[in-house]
C-alpha cells in the first residue's frame, strides 16, 4: 500500500543540492539551491536510548561499549549494530597500518564530511592515542596545503578526498600508498576512510551530540570544504587486482565464497577479487548481507537507495548488479535509468522522491537535511531510517572499493546508468 506522505513536496526536492528537481545534469558543481553545508543539529533526531529502560539485548550491547552518545543511538537497532560492528572493530584494531595514518584518514573524512562528533573522538584519539599536536590535528582540515606532511601523509589525506568526491583513489595517490604499504594494507585504509564516511553520515543525520569529555571542536577559521555531487563517466576503471577463478584461489579464500558458488569455475569477480583481502570480505560479508536482506524496507525501496548510491558514487559495479535486483522488485526500464540521471519527479511516489531526496543528501553533504528528515520521519520508522543512513554509506563504500581496485563487470550485465 502507498504510504503517504505529511510534507510538501517541493520542500523536499528544495533541499537536494543536486538538482534533482530540475532538468539540468547532476554534477558537483550543480549546489544552486543550497551552495553550503546545512547547519548541523544542536539536539538529537534519535535520542538516545533510556539507561533505565533497556531490553535485555540492548543492555548486552552497551555492557560492552564505551559510554558514549553513538552507542547509546545505535541501540535502537542492535540487529544492524551487530551486523555491521565487526567491520569497525576490525579496522580499528588493524595494527598492519600505522595508528598515526589511520587516524588522519578518519579525521580529514570527518572533516569533509563535516561531522564534528566524529572529529571530536578521533581528535582525541590522534591527540591521546598518537601524540599528535593541535596544530597537527588542525592541519589535517587545511590538507595538503599545510605542508608539512611525508610524501605518504599527503598521499592518505589525497585518498580521503578522492574517495569522497571521485568514488576511488588515483592513479597516482595509490603508487605512493602502495610504495609505503602492502595492497592488503593499503586496502585496509580506503575501507577505513570510507568506513568513516559512513559513520560522519550516520553521526550527523541522527543528531548525535557530543559527549561531555569530548574537548576537541571541528576547527573555525578555515574554508569549507566542497560538496560532494555525482561522479560522472562510465565508470570503466583500469584492474589494480585481477579476479580470480575458484581454481586459483586457496581453501581459506574458497571458504568465504558463498557455497552455491564455490562448485563454478566463473565467479562473479566481486568475490575473485575481495578474495584476495579475505580478513576485509569477511568482516564486511554480515553487513552486506543485513542491508539486502534483513532490513524493514522493501526490495523497491531497499533497490532505489542502492542504484541511487551507486549512480552517485560511479560505481559501475554495483549498478550492474543490482539492475536485475531492481527490475525483481518492481522498477522499470524508465525508473532505472531515471536513477542514474535526474532521478526525481512526478513518476515516483512522494515516498519514493523522499528515499531519493535522502541519498542526494547523504552524498551531498553526509547530512539528511531538515526538510527530507522531517518527510522520512513522517513515514518511517526510526528502525527504517537508520537502515536507509546505513544502506547509502554501505553501498558508498561497497561501490568505491571496487572502483578503486577497477573491478569489471562480467559480461552480460548492464554499463552504469544503462539497462539491460
Amino acid at each position: 500500500m502507498q504510504k503517504s506522505i505529511l510534507v510538501p513536496l517541493a520542500l523536499a526536492c528544495g533541499s537536494l543540492g543536486l538538482s534533482a528537481c530540475t532538468h539540468a545534469p547532476v554534477s558537483q558543481s550543480a549546489s544552486v539551491t543550497s551552495p553550503g553545508f546545512s547547519p548541523r543539529e544542536t539536539e538529537p533526531r534519535l535520542p538516545p536510548v533510556d539507561p533505565e529502560n533497556l531490553t535485555p539485548e540492548q543492555a548486552e550491547m552497551l555492557a560492552a561499549r564505551a559510554d558514549f552518545n553513538i552507542y547509546k543511538t545505535l541501540a535502537h537497532h542492535v540487529d544492524l549494530y551487530h551486523n555491521w560492528s565487526p567491520l569497525g572493530r576490525m579496522l580499528l584494531e588493524n595494527t598492519a597500518v600505522d595508528l598515526r595514518h589511520r587516524e588522519m584518514a578518519m579525521l580529514r573524512m570527518g572533516w569533509l564530511c563535516q561531522a564534528e562528533y566524529e572529529w571530536a573522538q578521533h581528535a582525541r584519539i590522534a591527540h591521546d592515542s598518537v601524540g599528535m599536536t593541535p596544530d597537527e590535528i588542525r592541519a589535517i582540515a587545511v590538507g595538503v596545503d599545510a605542508g608539512g606532511w611525508s610524501e605518504l601523509e599527503r598521499a592518505v589525506l589525497n585518498m580521503a578526498d578522492e574517495l569522497r568526491y571521485n568514488g576511488r583513489v588515483s592513479d597516482a595517490t595509490w603508487r605512493v600508498l602502495t610504495s609505503h604499504y602492502t595492497e592488503p594494507q593499503t586496502v585496509g585504509l580506503v575501507y577505513t576512510a570510507l568506513q568513516y564516511q559512513l559513520v560522519s553520515m550516520a553521526l550527523n543525520s541522527l543528531g548525535i551530540q557530543l559527549d561531555p569529555e569530548l574537548e576537541f571542536r571541528l576547527p573555525a577559521g578555515l574554508p569549507m570544504p566542497e560538496l560532494a555531487g555525482m561522479v560522472e563517466g562510465d565508470g570503466d576503471y583500469p584492474v589494480r587486482v585481477e579476479a580470480l577463478r575458484v581454481s586459483e584461489m586457496s581453501p581459506a579464500m574458497v571458504a568465504l565464497v558463498p557455497e552455491r558458488l564455490r562448485g563454478a569455475e566463473s565467479l562473479p569477480n566481486y568475490y575473485g577479487v575481495l578474495a584476495q583481502f579475505p580478513q576485509y570480505l569477511s568482516a564486511q560479508g554480515g553487513f552486506a548481507r543485513f542491508l539486502l536482506g534483513q532490513t524493514d524496507l522493501t526490495a523497491r525501496e531497499r533497490e532505489i537507495l542502492i542504484l541511487r548510491t551507486a549512480a552517485l558514487t560511479g560505481g559501475a559495479y554495483e549498478w550492474a548488479h543490482h539492475v536485475g535486483r531492481a527490475e525483481e522488485a518492481g522498477l522499470s526500464e524508465m525508473e532505472i535509468l531515471a536513477l542514474g540521471h535526474e532521478a526525481s519527479g512526478s513518476d515516483w511516489s512522494q515516498t519514493e522522491n523522499l528515499l531519493i531526496a535522502a541519498a542526494n543528501d547523504l552524498r551531498r553533504e553526509a547530512f539528511i537535511t531538515d526538510s527530507v528528515y522531517a518527510g522520512l520521519k513522517a513515514n518511517y520508522s526510526d528502525q527504517q531510517i537508520v537502515e536507509m543512513i546505513y544502506l547509502v554509506g554501505g553501498y558508498s563504500m561497497f561501490s568505491s572499493v571496487m572502483n578503486t581496485l577497477g573491478t569489471q563487470i562480467e559480461p552480460g550485465y548492464p554499463a552504469l546508468r544503462a539497462v539491460n
